[in-house]
């Protein structure tokens, strides 16, 4: 991958005060770690994502630059989970075949994944839980070599790929019978996670999934109250972070504890949320299912990746330049159109020959910031989140602590804290939209530059790119210019559509994106487009396994049925997407819906079953 994130991987194992070979171990060797985090060598996506884990930390907050190659093996990961989801075992079965194709299977974090699926395979094929046993422990010896009650006791180090198998594993002995001394070490692993996985982002992904089956065994010996407490920590997590899986089997579990406890009260709003999630479901055309296995293999992802070889390629293009011109001093033509169809992988040089011929000074792939300093990273998400939930005195507070951690002279560090300033001086009635939107379209222009005046979005925008885009169209929506915000959300849609990088793998603007432009569309009176497009939103959700943003499109489509004059689909949309906000504790925005429901249907949502 690249130099700065092997340089990172340093200094977060020097805070946690790691040996190297906690965290090589299994995967790959020690000096080949030395060289990675000297800035020497470049890993493979899978590889630099299970080290980051073994620290605890997510590079989901960054934006990764992937081969071709690299991006088809990880869309399989996605096949897989759902053809597991599906029970789908003839499509699974053709998975396992196809994805050696993509993976060095010397590497032991590939040839695990592989022994993991097939493992899989015995078990949507049946339920066959002593063969899905077996080769669930054949997957964990890949990269573990002594039994993982013992390593989670002796403080060694787990990725989340080895957490979902030993999970994968207790699941299995539990359906077997087998629980002797299961109960204890699913504790320690329990606070395991909470000890080392320090970043929340990544903690998510693994947390509630231990605590569900955990609870299940407390369940099964009585112990209803501490099932439910930890009912409570595993919603927490989830509801904090925005998750969606497995708040099903969590919910589910809550209410056998509810009602073993007699608490009516807390029984009937588990329920509601039941149903909301339920209806989210039916609404996006999914089916929902209660799967613990296929719980463990997914999560929430909230990452963003770009593919090298379309990058160069849609610039180009975009710039329209010939493959000649732009080759010409840097590689043969030849080379150049091998990268751009995905059947050469950029050498990293030459790429950044490439970008910085077409006007892109990227040498580096990133967050919403440019920084070595992995710490910033998490503070940036914090910042983001507590604007976004109208806490404008702590986002000033953190803004200003990012910016002076900055370099500055950085144009993407820039652009991120100046549009932070802009944003707080219209949320303060400081600044007029009209100014806004030309302040913010002079900032884009640093790194986005127009090709001419139809030619602003031309390529899929960059994290920072996209969230001024967004406050360009919402601050022209503000001030009245309706049409040309819905111009600018249908552009943005169409790159991203364009690209072959899923919409899952553009997580959080995605879900911007069709929230707003939905929205945008119904006031617009286009409610066919704007139902489409919601209906959309709601699968993306489910996909990215992010439900925080559910609950909003919900409510917005209720606005579409009412125009339509369809008042029970109306009262349906605008009530489940009440309780999905309530389950993502989102008060301010639950009092608006609350009112809004109250008003137009003349009584208490909160009455209803």
């Amino acid at each position: 991958m690249i130099q700065q994130l092997g340089r990172m991987l340093f200094v977060e194992r020097e805070k946690k005060k790691e040996t190297q070979k906690n965290i090589a171990e299994g995967i790959i060797s020690i000096p080949e770690l030395c060289r990675v985090e000297r800035g020497e060598m470049e890993i493979d996506y899978f590889t630099l994502q299970a080290l980051f884990e073994r620290l605890g930390k997510a590079i989901d907050k960054l934006e990764l630059a992937v081969s071709s190659n690299e991006y088809d093996a990880i869309a399989c990961h996605i096949e897989f989970e759902h053809s597991i989801e599906s029970w789908d075992g003839a499509r699974l079965w053709e998975l396992l075949h196809r994805y050696s194709v993509y993976n060095d299977k010397k590497r032991p974090l590939h040839r695990q994944y592989l022994m993991m699926m097939y493992a899989m395979w015995w078990y949507v094929n049946g339920q066959d839980y002593a063969s899905c046993l077996h080769w669930m422990e054949q997957a964990l010896a890949c990269t573990l070599r002594v039994d993982w009650r013992q390593m989670v006791r002796s403080g060694q180090c787990f990725c989340n790929q080895e957490i979902k198998i030993i999970l994968a594993i207790a699941y299995c002995q539990w359906k077997l019978g087998s629980t002797d001394g299961l109960t204890g070490a699913l504790e320690q692993l329990c606070r395991y996670i909470l000890s080392r996985y320090t970043d929340a982002e990544e903690q998510v992904k693994v947390y509630p999934h231990c605590v569900c089956l955990l609870g299940q065994l407390y369940l099964e010996q009585d112990r209803v109250e501490e099932a439910y407490a930890l009912c409570t920590k595993g919603r927490k997590s989830l509801s904090e972070n925005g998750s969606l899986s497995p708040f099903w089997e969590i919910l589910e579990l809550e209410e056998h504890c509810l009602k073993r406890l007699g608490k009516e009260a807390e029984l009937m709003q588990c329920r509601k949320y039941q149903g909301a999630i339920a209806f989210l479901y039916r609404a996006a055309g999914r089916r929902l299912e209660s799967n613990m296995m296929a719980a463990f293999m997914k999560s929430s992802f909230q990452g963003e990746l770009v593919i090298t070889n379309e990058l160069v390629r849609d610039l180009r293009e975009a710039k329209q330049l010939s493959q000649e011109a732009l080759c010409e001093g840097i590689c043969a033509q030849e080379t150049l159109s091998k990268i751009e169809t995905g059947r050469r992988s950029p050498n990293k040089k030459n790429l950044y020959r490439l970008l910085k011929k077409m006007g892109m000074e990227r040498e580096n792939y990133y967050g919403f910031v440019e920084s070595a300093n992995y710490a910033l990273y998490e503070k940036v998400r914090i910042y983001n989140r507590s604007y976004s939930k109208g806490k404008i005195e702590l986002s000033r507070k953190l803004l200003h602590e990012i910016e002076n951690e900055l370099d500055m002279t950085k144009l993407v560090n820039k652009q991120f804290v100046e549009m932070g300033h802009i944003y707080r001086h219209v949320v303060l009635g400081e600044l007029p939209y009209e100014q806004a939107v030309q302040q913010l379209y002079d900032l884009v222009c640093l790194t986005m530059p127009p090709l001419g005046s139809d030619s602003r979005i031309y390529r899929v925008p960059f994290r920072t790119e996209y969230t001024i885009w967004n406050h360009i169209a919402i601050n022209l929506r503000r001030d009245h210019k309706i049409i040309e915000s819905i111009c600018i959300y249908d552009k943005l849609m169409q790159c991203y559509k364009k690209s072959k990088v899923l919409m899952k793998f553009h997580a959080v603007p995605g879900m911007l994106l069709y929230l707003n432009y939905a929205a945008f569309l119904e006031v617009h009176d286009e409610l066919e487009k704007a139902l489409e497009i919601g209906i959309e939103g709601l699968e993306h959700s489910i996909e990215c396994c992010r439900g925080d943003f559910a609950g909003d499109i919900l409510t917005n489509l209720s606005l579409v049925f009412r125009k339509q004059g369809l008042a029970e689909l109306e009262e349906q949309y605008l009530r489940y997407g009440y309780h999905l906000i309530c389950l993502y504790g989102r008060e301010d925005d639950t009092d608006i819906v609350k009112k809004e429901y109250q008003n137009h249907f003349h009584k208490s949502i909160n009455d209803l079953p």
